[in-house]
């Protein structure tokens, strides 16, 4: 079965020329994507904002998100590969979202 966690965490992201996530970093390992990055968008949860946006302001409802595929790049006690959601944040800074495999759960907090 597979088991999805919601991480949330800041990453470091390192993008190809076209824009695209080539490794992060996640827990102070470095992982490489290790096919096609799938970019899609997903939707800002605008209804808890604390506050409205001022009218005109033209607020984000979007935001840029990448799937991907990747593996740790060096040796780790117990090696994760499997899907990560990354997310860019509005200042441009990073967020690993989502991660999947098998025993995630298992694997990072046993």
């Amino acid at each position: 079965m597979e088991e999805i966690m919601v991480v949330d965490e800041q990453v470091e992201v390192e993008l190809s020329p076209n824009g695209a996530p080539v490794r992060f970093i996640w827990r102070g390992v470095r992982y490489g994507v290790t096919c096609a990055p799938e970019p899609w968008l997903s939707r800002e949860p605008w209804w808890l904002a604390a506050t409205r946006a001022p009218r005109g302001s033209g607020g984000r409802f979007e935001r840029e998100m990448w799937r991907v595929d990747a593996t740790p790049l060096q040796p780790v006690r117990r090696p994760l590969d499997g899907s990560f959601d990354l997310t860019r944040l509005p200042d441009g800074s990073w967020s690993l979202a989502r991660a999947w495999d098998d025993e995630i759960d298992e694997r990072l907090f046993a």
